[in-house]
């Protein structure tokens, strides 16, 4: 397992291999990386590090300014830094793939408008780089099938149709979605609490359907805690410890402070040949 490679672990697993078949390593707030306040700060790795670390889950949040942001917390890097990035590691590792989660940052959401015509414009530059989705229900897909693709989903409310463009849908939706299963305990639960959820969750996936994706956050903020670097100090070793217990867990593991070893422990326990 030392020789798979977390830029290329994907490559070693079967091409029919359903999304919802592997153990995907995430980041919750994956561009905070240069984030010089506390609160804010969930990631210590740029988007590239996390991508050949092996990171096979983002989650973006876009102002309608299209610039990554963090609530407050307003970045300098654009989405077409973002998808340029994507696109290089794509191209230079066509058998992986990468599911991202794509919000509007704006924590008033009072600017759907502008945020969605916005990111329709961005998407119809990137627009090749995207898995388009069958129409009809959520259908997750094989790894063959969106091999060199970023799979969508898109977290604005459903009425408002933003994964459609040109009559295709580059992307999902993240509410209403009855092919998810989520766990986002986050806002001020106990350690204890926390733990507990992240344990239900893993119990939950090793028996969903194929059709079903569990997403599952080991990052929290708030509450006596407080910060997100003080629940990953105690949540990220409990996650990892749990995968001994549950060796038939599935899904995504969404993480805040990510590290290579992380990243390796969790896509090993993937099905992978060499």
């Amino acid at each position: 397992m030392n020789a798979v490679q977390g830029a290329s672990w994907m490559s070693h697993c079967l091409p029919e291999t359903l999304i919802t078949k592997l153990l995907l390593p995430g980041t919750h707030d994956t561009m905070t990386a240069s984030c010089p306040e506390r609160y804010y700060h969930t990631q210590i790795m740029s988007l590239e590090e996390q991508l050949m670390a092996g990171v096979r889950f983002l989650d973006l949040r876009l102002r309608r300014e299209m610039k990554a942001a963090h609530r407050e917390w307003i970045s300098d890097i654009d989405a077409d830094q973002i998808f340029s990035t994507c696109a290089e590691f794509l191209s230079r590792y066509p058998r992986e793939m990468l599911l991202v989660r794509i919000q509007n940052a704006n924590e008033k959401k009072d600017d759907y408008e502008a945020y969605g015509a916005a990111l329709k414009e961005k998407i119809e530059s990137w627009e090749e780089l995207f898995y388009h989705w069958e129409d009809g229900a959520p259908a997750w897909m094989s790894l063959e099938a969106c091999a060199g693709k970023i799979v969508a989903i898109e977290c604005s409310p459903p009425v408002m149709a933003f994964g459609r463009h040109h009559g295709r849908k580059w992307a999902e939706n993240w509410h209403e979605n009855e092919a998810v299963s989520l766990q986002d305990l986050w806002d001020g639960p106990t350690i204890t609490e926390k733990q507990e959820a992240i344990r239900m969750q893993m119990d939950t996936a090793c028996r969903l359907p194929e059709t079903v994706l569990s997403l599952s956050h080991i990052s929290a903020t708030n509450g006596e805690p407080g910060f997100p670097e003080a629940f990953a100090d105690a949540l990220n070793p409990y996650s990892l410890a749990l995968l001994d217990e549950y060796p038939k867990t599935r899904g995504v593991l969404i993480y805040d402070f990510i590290t290579p070893e992380i990243c390796r422990e969790v896509f090993a326990k993937n099905q992978m040949e060499g």
